[in-house]
């Protein structure tokens, strides 16, 4: 009985001791985005991602929202002769993702240090670091900062390269927990994209979640889609039909409002 009752009370003393030696966790980061599709329709103009979830206390947070990095071909424009402006050539920029935007808790350079920013494609730095120019003309390589920078402007433009610092609010508790509200551009083609959310701890990356969501044709232009892609001949003639249908309406309009003057 007596060697019973020692086990017990060295079974008991020994959960005590690995009870108060235990450090505290730390959160784990976690990462939620509604809504997980945005449907392209008739009536489509972009599209507003929400951006939920927790961290530990004390974090700073960037989320970057994107695909995977790809080729990217464009035509470039230069001087014929000095006096007209024309297309000239075609250049590819290679490793660059079509979609990337930034959202973070503060200034990307204030909460990060250099390295871990180009380490983890974080900034416009980072991305024309790690971009490579590859065309026919051999001339564009001696200007390759010129073209980087004339990329991100370009993409820029069309609402496809953005970075939103500050925009991440935190509320603090035991565990933080953080939202920020992301403007998705309707220039962005359909596809699966990754919101990835980094908690910043000491300038560095030190966790990350993961989420992803998708961007579809829905309804009526997913039908007229398929039918350019799949059926181009019937699609040419619902062109041509709606094409006549809409200039004999117009037609009718002006008849009725007298005519043009």
């Amino acid at each position: 009985m007596r060697n019973k009752n020692t086990a017990r009370l060295t079974a008991i003393l020994l959960l005590l001791c690995l009870s108060l030696t235990a450090s505290p966790a730390i959160s784990a980061i976690t990462c939620q985005v509604s809504p997980k599709q945005i449907d392209i329709n008739l009536t489509y103009h972009g599209a507003t991602l929400t951006v939920t979830g927790e961290s530990a206390p004390g974090d700073d947070l960037v989320i970057r929202i994107g695909n995977k990095a790809a080729p990217a071909h464009y035509k470039y424009i230069g001087k014929a002769g000095g006096i007209f402006w024309m297309k000239k050539g075609n250049i590819t920029f290679k490793n660059v993702p079509g979609v990337y935007i930034l959202a973070s808790s503060g200034k990307l350079e204030s909460i990060l240090d250099p390295e871990a920013m180009k380490a983890n494609l974080l900034g416009y730095a980072a991305i024309k670091a790690t971009a490579e120019i590859e065309e026919g003309n051999p001339g564009l390589s001696k200007n390759e900062a010129r073209w980087k920078n004339e990329f991100i402007r370009f993409k820029e433009k069309q609402n496809l390269y953005t970075i939103h610092p500050g925009t991440v609010t935190i509320q603090p508790g035991q565990t933080n927990t953080y939202r920020v509200e992301v403007p998705w551009p309707f220039q962005a083609p359909p596809g699966t994209y990754s919101i990835e959310a980094m908690a910043i701890r000491n300038g560095k990356v030190a966790e990350r979640a993961r989420t992803d969501f998708t961007v579809a044709r829905t309804g009526m232009v997913a039908k007229l889609t398929d039918l350019a892609f799949n059926k181009p001949a019937l699609y040419g003639i619902m062109a041509v039909v709606i094409a006549i249908i809409a200039g004999f309406a117009v037609g009718m309009i002006f008849k009725k409002g007298g005519g043009a003057h």
